[in-house]
Formats: structure tokens, sequence, C-alpha cells
């Protein structure tokens, strides 16, 4: 079984929270439709923190971009617990997974249906839309949807877990200010 580290620790929340940031601004930069970073930004912390702070972390991406931009709304619920059962999935996926390539792409196309196919049954029912008219509208949805989720695992999950993530400096930084407070120098 992969080690999980605690998400409470100092060092760990910072690294939680300068992700979700990073995550949350690079959606409100986003320039393509369904080319947004939340899978991708969510899978390192899944996989290092577990599959609660991957379920956190992907719901508050969410929803913390639905407040910015002020698009709040009953999707805004739907789609952040979709995501976020998608986030612990992938705590549940990697928990005895590499975070190698061929593992998120796999876990990217598994999780973009399965969010999508929610969502959209979901979002359909909504506004009253007829199944048809819903799924019609779903598929170039998803086909978009599904090639910004690959994009951003291939890219963005690699970065982020080596910038912020596995990033050793955020340690030691954090473990000095730590000794410095105790120590009161």
């Amino acid at each position: 079984m992969a080690e999980t580290t605690n998400p409470s620790s100092p060092a760990q929340g910072l690294k939680f929270l300068l992700g979700l940031f990073a995550t949350v601004l690079l959606r409100l930069f986003q320039v393509f439709p369904n080319l947004e970073p939340i899978l991708g930004g969510t899978l390192p912390f899944a996989k290092k923190m577990g599959k609660r702070a991957g379920a956190v972390f992907a719901f508050l991406a969410l929803a913390s971009f639905d407040f910015i931009s002020g698009r709040v709304g009953l999707w805004t619920v739907y789609t952040a617990m979709a995501y976020a059962l998608v986030g612990y999935a992938a705590g549940a996926y990697f928990e005895k997974r590499k975070l190698g390539l061929k593992n998120r792409v796999g876990f990217a196309v598994f999780a973009t249906l399965f969010y999508d196919a929610v969502t959209a049954l979901l979002f359909g029912w909504q506004f009253g839309q007829p199944l048809a008219v819903t799924i019609a509208g779903q598929a170039p949805f998803t086909a978009y949807h599904l090639l910004g989720n690959v994009l951003a695992v291939t890219m963005l999950t690699p970065l982020m877990n080596a910038v912020i993530v596995e990033n050793k400096g955020i340690d030691m930084a954090i473990h000095k200010m730590r000794n410095r407070v105790l120590v009161g120098s």
C-alpha cells in the first residue's frame, strides 16, 4: 500500500492551499472551454494525501471557481460533489499505483466519462431537457472535456507534483519557521 502523508501537517496544509490556489487561478484564465485544470491538480494531492484530501481538493477547486466567478447555482452543488467523488476515487486508484502517464491518462478517461455522465443527467433534469437533447449536447462537451483532462494529467499533474506536492524546499521552510517560533528567535 502506498504511503499517504498527513494532510493536516503544516507543510502539507500549505502545499494543499498552494495547489488549490494554482488550480483555481489556472481555471480563471482558461482559454478554451472544458480545458480546465481541476483533475490535473487533484491527482497529485489524492496520490500523496489520500482519498479524503483528493475529494476535498476537487470539491473546493470547483466550488471556489464558481464562487469567485459569480456562477454559483444548483449546478455548483452537484458538479462539486461529482468532482469530490472523482477526487476520492483518484485517492483509491493511486493508493496502489504509480502516478505514471499510463495510469494518469487511464484514470482521466474513466473520471471524465463518469463526471460528464452524472453532471449531464443532473443538468438536463435541472433545466427540464429531454434526455435525447441532453445526450446530443453532451457529446461535443465530453469530447473537449476528455481532451482537456488528458492534457491536464499529462502536463499539469507532473508539474504540480514536482513544484508543490513533492517540493522538499516547502517542507524545510515550514520546518525552519516552526523551529524559530518554538525556540523564539
